[in-house]
């Protein structure tokens, strides 16, 4: 409020002024009268959408010496970028490259709600760390963020504890790969009302005001980028990933069991006299009738994402075989095969285990509703 207070004595009000080409090219023929004067210009530009307003924060920045002004003009540029406005190649030529060497990205596996705890660790010039960490989904975006400054030699019981309390074994992995990961699950965050996803921009701010580099997940050029699509020995046994402690605990989300829940419990529990082989089969095409229609829709990119994660995150821990099953189902669901998706092996068994796991909740739930009875009744599971 100081810094628009002092725009006024000079005859400019920054509450009143249009959003103009005009406009930003008044405030570049004007010096800031104060420090604050030049904070509320920076953030009026952050509020503009121009280019022309991304390069007056450029040129504000290369002489800025402030610390409170130049974060006023990261958070602006960032927001401008995250509007969409376009900077000039040549003006952002100078500034200084996000990721270095000594920066590291760090992973969790994806647990059974498409949960992924992912960070960032910058190595500041006291040689502590700057740590960015956040909770990604994979279908809500940001979950929860946060950061703060770790001492080198606090670092690793940070890592550790993070094992033994939450049960994360975190990985080391792209710094590069994991600051995109965050940025794009910001984007399409339905939780920016959260106070920690709500400080996201200013938490980054503390790495860079660029936005992070359109690059593929790693694990693809990581495994050779051989299509593996058509790998008939990887797809036909791919439900044995569910044998992994890591994805054992993995189910489809009940939205989408929904609608087949009652199909799969009267296949399973029917009152008819039926042959084991006849449940058997009237248990299967239930799960292959859900598993289709699953996996005709959403579900199909969002289990090619959440396989894509795992698949670099087996090939970080050093488990070539996984991995390469992982990406394998995960490139099928993403482009497509020859077999539909929902007649995959790995989409089947978990469609089984789900409908499976919503059965045994439902009939414990009927039994805790009747409670405890002897008189037994024709039919009743």
């Amino acid at each position: 409020m100081k810094g628009t207070d002092d725009r006024q004595q000079i005859g400019l009000d920054l509450e009143s002024l249009e959003a103009s080409v005009e406009s930003v090219g008044r405030l570049a023929a004007l010096s800031p009268p104060s420090a604050e004067a030049g904070q509320a210009m920076a953030c009026w530009l952050g509020f503009a959408d121009l280019p022309e307003a991304a390069e007056l924060l450029y040129a504000m920045e290369s002489k800025a010496t402030d610390k409170d002004l130049k974060r006023e003009i990261r958070r602006s540029l960032f927001r401008l970028e995250q509007h969409g406005v376009v900077v000039k190649v040549a003006t952002r030529a100078a500034a200084p490259a996000l990721v270095k060497e000594t920066d590291r990205g760090f992973l969790s596996p994806v647990d059974a709600r498409g949960d992924q705890v992912v960070w960032f660790v910058k190595e500041e010039s006291s040689g502590d760390y700057f740590v960015l960490s956040g909770v990604v989904n994979d279908r809500r975006g940001l979950v929860e963020a946060d950061a703060g400054r770790v001492a080198r030699p606090a670092f690793r019981d940070l890592v550790e504890k993070t094992h033994h309390r939450f049960g994360l074994r975190m990985l080391p992995a792209s710094a590069a790969w994991c600051d995109r990961v965050l940025h794009e699950a910001y984007k399409r965050s339905a939780h920016r009302r959260n106070p920690g996803v709500s400080r996201f921009p200013a938490y980054r701010m503390e790495i860079s005001h660029q936005l992070p580099e359109a690059i593929p997940c790693p694990v693809r050029g990581l495994l050779g980028g051989e299509d593996l699509r058509e790998r008939m020995d990887l797809l036909d046994s791919s439900q044995r990933l569910l044998e992994e402690q890591e994805m054992a605990g993995w189910s489809l989300d009940p939205e989408w069991l929904e609608p087949y829940r009652e199909g799969f419990r009267e296949a399973t529990e029917s009152s008819l006299v039926l042959s084991r082989f006849q449940k058997e089969e009237r248990a299967d095409r239930a799960v292959r009738d859900a598993a289709s229609a699953i996996f005709g829709g959403e579900a199909s990119q969002v289990y090619a994402l959440r396989l894509e994660a795992m698949a670099y995150y087996f090939h970080l821990d050093k488990r070539a075989g996984q991995a390469l099953h992982a990406l394998a189902v995960s490139s099928a669901l993403a482009a497509g095969t020859l077999q539909a998706p929902g007649s995959l092996p790995f989409t089947l068994e978990l469609t089984r285990r789900s409908l499976t796991a919503a059965a045994e909740a439902d009939r414990a739930k009927r039994h805790e509703e009747r409670g405890v009875s002897l008189i037994v009744k024709p039919g009743e599971p």
